[in-house]
């Protein structure tokens, strides 16, 4: 017990930079959530961390909710080099050979104080270091989005209450952490793999599929992971657009297209009319899948084919 008390005195303590127009440098608190999500979904299963899509890719939704003040795309090896300093010592780096790394540019992987690795299998200090975390670098209107993101209880602070007076501005800064959450849940849960055509492509930083709404966003404000499919941008404009929609049936979910309402020549590549009658690529963990009453209504509302 004494050794988590020592290291969430130390997460209060992080080596972290302070601008007058920036306020406190997010990267470290930000990386550290982030870390924690892996550990409890089960990505990271050892103390050797690598510098991966993923990784990038829960940072980057992290990194949403400080961006009115940050102003900039993240730079994730920042935080994923810095946490290994003399004064934060959350692990050490090391090169893809795993030799010592010097700089940035070179760490690829990072390998966790065992200490602080025993702590964070124990769920309940994975909750008390986010409020911590939360609490310490973060300005009141991201303390909200990343409480509703997390599942933590908000600070009980004067700031907070002033937010919470003005309803619309609270529902706003509410929806920066549900929306975070639902891309995280959709594309993590699809395996970053499109549920119309398979196709799955990542570079070192970023994955090519979209969180795409059934019952859309704008009308449904519904941010369930089973309002969600993981889209290529094509097949999620074409799906917006009501050229094909699913039909669940029996348990199976099936492409129907929208035969006569669309053109399309596709000589290197697969036509969408070929899909018609496939079947749906669909996350392992059946609570992830398509609410079939949600397709029901993107049949009826969007869809522009026949119902037959």
């Amino acid at each position: 017990m004494d050794n988590r008390k020592t290291w969430l005195n130390r997460l209060a303590n992080l080596n972290v930079a302070r601008t007058e127009r920036r306020g406190l440098a997010p990267h470290k608190p930000l990386m550290l959530l982030t870390i924690m999500d892996m550990i409890e979904d089960g990505i990271i299963a050892t103390r050797w961390i690598a510098y991966s899509p993923e990784l990038f890719f829960r940072f980057s939704c992290y990194w949403d909710v400080v961006y009115h003040r940050q102003l900039n795309r993240p730079d994730m090896r920042l935080p994923f080099h810095a946490l290994g300093g003399p004064r934060d010592r959350i692990w050490e780096r090391f090169t893809d050979e795993r030799q010592q790394s010097r700089a940035r540019e070179t760490t690829r992987l990072c390998h966790m104080d065992e200490s602080f690795w025993n702590a964070l299998q124990d769920p309940d200090f994975r909750r008390a270091a986010r409020i911590q975390l939360v609490a310490t670098y973060f300005e009141p209107g991201e303390q909200i989005a990343l409480c509703e993101q997390l599942g933590i209880p908000e600070p009980t602070t004067e700031a907070i209450a002033i937010i919470k007076q003005d309803a619309a501005e609270y529902r706003k800064t509410l929806a920066k952490g549900r929306d975070s959450k639902f891309r995280i849940s959709v594309l993590t849960g699809y395996q970053f793999t499109c549920a119309l055509t398979g196709y799955r492509l990542c570079t070192t930083k970023e994955y090519l599929v979209e969180a795409a709404h059934i019952h859309q966003h704008a009308d449904s404000g519904d941010d369930d992971p089973r309002n969600g499919l993981a889209l290529t941008p094509d097949a999620h404009w074409m799906f917006d657009r009501g050229l094909w929609t699913v039909d669940f049936q029996e348990g199976n979910y099936l492409v129907r297209v929208a035969h006569g309402q669309f053109e399309e020549a596709s000589p290197l590549g697969r036509n969408l009319v070929e899909h018609h009658g496939e079947r749906l690529y669909l996350p392992g963990t059946r609570g992830l899948r398509p609410d079939p009453k949600r397709l029901a209504w993107h049949r009826k509302s969007v869809f522009v084919g026949s119902g037959d």
